[in-house]
């Protein structure tokens, strides 16, 4: 062993000499250290088709034990090059080394995942460079909210700070670029939201009319929410359909009025300032009693005109722009209901039906009492529902005037509801007390 270790040493040989048959670019030496002697392994670049690699070792049996095991998983795939040279022609000459060398081990990664070099730079550019450019996740925010034309106030104001909070939570290089969101950083937000099933489902379908935004413009190939499957939310409670005796309430209130300090705007500390908001008597009927006796949507109802009210055809018509689902619907009117709305018709009979309706509705919430706080969502259209199927018996007539796609909904919320027959006749029977020292009934 001492002999082989000093012939190693011997000048213009330790680098062949001291092991046989070396692979081509691989060479052995000794390097004195103050422990003694040491032998380093150097592997080419053309060896490993990328940076030079070296390894020391204490001796010759552990440097061959390297050379001919750990090392080869370091060598580069000599058919990489030549599929490199049969693919480029002699184009491949005009590649400087190191160009030469990153393919080689560019092939060499890619090998592992099944894809080939031209597979791998064009996922890159379509993913790095979307065709309609690359902009920012605030940009995307305000161009998204301009196409929502048709859409509500209230709607775009909640879409806007649902994207602006999700924007806030991205790290600063990913606001930058909407494309390079990905489906795990939804994940991850959604998970620090911290919200029930229904919440974080709902937070994820705002998100992904966000995304597909730019997926329809061309600045994401694919809508990150895609795919996210969120808990299932319990079972929910039925629609609250309103008493006999709430409806009677509600319409008391709304006939009376109203002072109440609500705060208003937004001041310097962000919280507003107080003001007392007056409602007169009925401004808010014609809001509430289409809502009780048509079982038009809430924000249906606000986007309505008197225009749409047709008192000699007795319907309304919800133009498609208007409804929910964009599709048109005529919706009968009841004899009270037409009773209720005849005093509030403007002369001109043009205008909206409610005018400054957020701050009233806040005032008349508010005097409502705790009971009404919050107020039950839709209970005036499923009430209605719930009055007219009791009243007619028959789904289909019903689920058309409720803007329903078909009766599934019906039986599954509505059927069964109401169980005093008396309150049918009743509810359908509510008329307004006289007006300007007229009958109601007579307008």
């Amino acid at each position: 062993m001492e002999n082989e270790n000093q012939r190693a040493l011997t000048p213009k040989r330790t680098k062949r000499a001291a092991i046989a048959d070396l692979p081509e670019n691989v060479s052995v030496f000794a390097i004195n250290k103050p422990t003694g002697v040491k032998w380093r392994v150097q592997l080419g670049k053309r060896f490993t088709g990328g940076k030079r690699v070296t390894h020391d070792v204490s001796s010759i049996q552990a440097a061959k034990k390297w050379i001919f095991s750990d090392a080869q998983k370091l060598k580069a795939d000599p058919g990489s090059l030549l599929d490199l040279k049969a693919r480029a022609g002699s184009t491949v000459f005009e590649l400087s080394s190191a160009q030469i060398n990153e393919a080689v081990a560019a092939f060499r990664h890619l090998k592992g995942i099944g894809m080939t070099l031209t597979e791998a730079v064009d996922y890159a550019i379509k993913h790095s460079r979307p065709d309609a450019g690359v902009i920012s996740v605030a940009e995307a925010i305000e161009k998204a909210l301009a196409r929502k034309k048709s859409k509500s106030k209230s709607y775009k104001d909640n879409l806007g700070r649902r994207w602006r909070r999700f924007e806030k939570w991205l790290p600063p290089a990913k606001r930058k670029a909407i494309h390079t969101v990905t489906q795990l950083d939804v994940r991850r937000f959604l998970s620090g939201c911290d919200l029930e099933p229904q919440g974080e489902g709902n937070e994820l379908r705002n998100l992904s009319v966000l995304f597909s935004w730019a997926v329809q413009f061309h600045h994401m190939t694919v809508n990150p929410c895609k795919g996210i499957q969120t808990e299932e939310s319990g079972e929910k409670e039925p629609p609250r359909v309103l008493t006999i005796r709430e409806v009677k309430e509600l319409i008391d209130l709304a006939l009376t009025e109203i002072k109440e300090p609500i705060r208003v705007g937004k001041g310097k500390s962000g919280k507003g300032k107080m003001s007392i908001i007056t409602v007169h008597p009925g401004d808010l009927i014609p809001w509430l009693t289409i809502g009780l006796f048509a079982g038009i949507r809430p924000d249906e109802t606000l986007r309505l005109d008197w225009e749409d009210i047709d008192f000699e055809r007795r319907q309304i018509d919800l133009p498609a722009k208007k409804a929910k689902g964009r599709t048109r619907r005529i919706i009968p009117m009841e004899d009270n209901l037409i009773a209720w709305l005849k005093p509030y018709r403007p002369e001109s009979g043009k205008g909206k039906i409610c005018v400054n309706f957020k701050w009233k509705f806040r005032a008349f919430q508010k005097a409502a009492g705790q009971k009404w706080n919050p107020w039950p969502k839709d209970s005036l259209r499923h009430s209605c529902g719930s009055y007219h199927l009791a009243k007619t018996q028959h789904a289909g007539l019903t689920s058309e005037s409720m803007g329903h796609r078909d009766t599934n909904m019906l039986y599954r919320h509505y059927r069964d509801v109401i169980k005093e027959q008396g309150d049918i006749k009743v509810f359908w029977d509510m008329v307004p007390p006289q007006v300007n020292g007229r009958d109601s009934t007579e307008l």
